[in-house]
């Protein structure tokens, strides 16, 4: 386990936890703290042996969303420096929404404003039945400008509209009904639920599961169309033809499930 100030990183096996850990504020997020994801999302990046990343939050809350005060000392910066500022954030987003990983937020209590951005840029969110979310920026008189585009993924606009023109909260069950949240796990079986769904996943090849990932969020991002049938005839050939491949082929012929790990030499 690697401790930074405010969050905490743990890799055992194929599956990193990244712990968001500014407690007494409800893990709010501010330039500090941004800075630190940025690091542990470049370690487990760069993991090889690492397939999965869950997200979640220390004490009472998931993320209470950006830090009120780093917002409210903005005024005494200038725009330029907060821009920079705000910036980051919004890699940061984008960092969670192009990982090379499968990522998913495990949340509960609280999902405030910017939170829901890591929510939705993750590939899957699990939530308790309890959790409480609300995009509350424009009661402050502001936008949720940066978590836009990663929720309008996972949301229609018109759901979108009815949520952040009231700034309300809203609960779990209302989340999963618009998009915002995969999964809901009673209060207290957060953690049973993240491992049910990362056991389900280990059953499909790692490789594949990558090349998925790619393929979708070029579809997403309008790199990938209708036109680029070289390219994906392609990576269809390319896994074919891999270790993986042949082993999932194999073992469809042969009813019997296939055997990832001994193409990939890592742990559970």
């Amino acid at each position: 386990m690697k401790n930074w100030k405010n969050i905490q990183l743990e890799i055992t096996g194929r599956r990193a936890n990244l712990l968001l850990n500014r407690k007494k504020v409800h893990n709010a997020l501010n330039p500090r703290m941004i800075e630190e994801m940025h690091e542990a999302l470049a370690k487990v990046a760069a993991d090889d042996k690492v397939q999965f990343l869950v997200i979640s939050g220390a004490g009472k809350s998931f993320c209470a969303g950006a830090d009120i005060n780093w917002f409210a000392e903005a005024v005494n910066k200038a725009k330029s420096d907060n821009w920079q500022e705000y910036l980051r954030m919004a890699e940061l987003m984008k960092v969670i929404y192009q990982f090379p990983k499968i990522t998913i937020t495990a949340v509960h209590r609280h999902v405030l404003g910017g939170a829901n951005g890591i929510v939705a840029a993750c590939d899957f969110a699990v939530a308790e039945h309890s959790t409480a979310f609300a995009f509350g920026e424009i009661k402050l008189g502001i936008v949720p400008a940066i978590i836009t585009p990663f929720l309008s993924k996972r949301m229609s606009t018109q759901n979108l509209k009815k949520l952040m023109y009231s700034g309300d909260r809203f609960g779990a069950p209302h989340a999963h009904g618009v998009g915002l949240v995969d999964f809901l796990a009673e209060d207290g079986q957060l953690e049973q639920v993240v491992n049910e769904l990362i056991d389900g996943l280990k059953n499909s090849s790692p490789n594949a599961l990558r090349a998925c990932k790619q393929l979708l969020l070029k579809e997403g991002s309008g790199e990938l169309t209708i036109e680029n049938s070289e390219y994906t005839a392609a990576v269809l050939a390319e896994l074919i033809h891999s270790d993986e491949g042949q082993e999932g082929l194999r073992a469809f012929l042969e009813k019997r499930k296939p055997d990832w790990k001994k193409l990939n030499v890592v742990e559970n």
